[in-house]
């Protein structure tokens, strides 16, 4: 009888012990032995440099073919709405003219985005006038950032996830020339390690005498 209860008890240990190794394999949520590829398999839904493509403010779309007449302050100022739709904020390294002739980019500035839309010439004797219409920015103040109230250099402007900005060029005619075209708006920008470059296809004409 003895070695019978002797021989259930060592049973009834050794059911215990295998129950209990059962509940360790069962209670891992750590995945503390799980495969590496497994593990590796977390980072895959990190963004990768790959994800923004080779411009992601989209500077490439909705050009326009713009005339105007310089006015007598001896610039004129060109605007073009700045979208950003990636979740990242991106900093302006610089801005140039694309293969200008007889142009010159005085400056280029950051400044509020309004209803009056991009491919705008202002502050001249004779409005521009371009391909299509000027198209409106689809932003209350309550809505979304639309960037600063008064203006600021583009140089080193932080593009903040969707944010709508203005970005304003004022362009003079070279000395010496009675016109000048630019094939568009060279823009470079960054984040991080990573940098990108986008030309805003805004044909430029600026005359001293007013356009046909």
């Amino acid at each position: 009888m003895a070695a019978r209860s002797a021989a259930l008890t060592g049973g009834a240990l050794l059911v215990a012990i295998l129950t209990s190794g059962c509940m360790a394999v069962e209670e891992n949520p750590l995945n503390v032995n799980s495969p590496r590829e497994d593990q590796q398999n977390v980072s895959s839904f990190q963004q990768t440099p790959e994800d923004f493509g080779d411009d992601p403010l989209n500077l490439a779309e909705n050009g326009a073919n713009l005339c105007t007449a310089q006015p007598s302050v001896g610039y004129q100022e060109f605007t073009v709405l700045v979208h950003n739709e990636a979740l990242e904020t991106f900093t302006i390294d610089g801005v140039s003219l694309a293969d200008p002739q007889g142009l010159t980019l005085i400056k280029a500035e950051i400044s509020a985005a309004n209803r009056e839309g991009h491919h705008k010439a202002h502050g001249g004797d004779e409005g521009g006038h371009g391909t299509h219409s000027a198209e409106a920015a689809p932003v209350t103040p309550e809505a979304e950032p639309a960037g600063p109230v008064v203006p600021v250099p583009a140089n080193g402007y932080n593009i903040t996830t969707h944010e709508y900005v203005n970005l304003v060029v004022s362009i003079s005619i070279a000395e010496g020339a009675e016109a000048g075209t630019a094939q568009g708006i060279d823009v470079a920008y960054s984040t991080g390690d990573q940098e990108f470059a986008g030309t805003h296809p805004l044909v430029i004409e600026l005359t001293r005498g007013g356009c046909a």
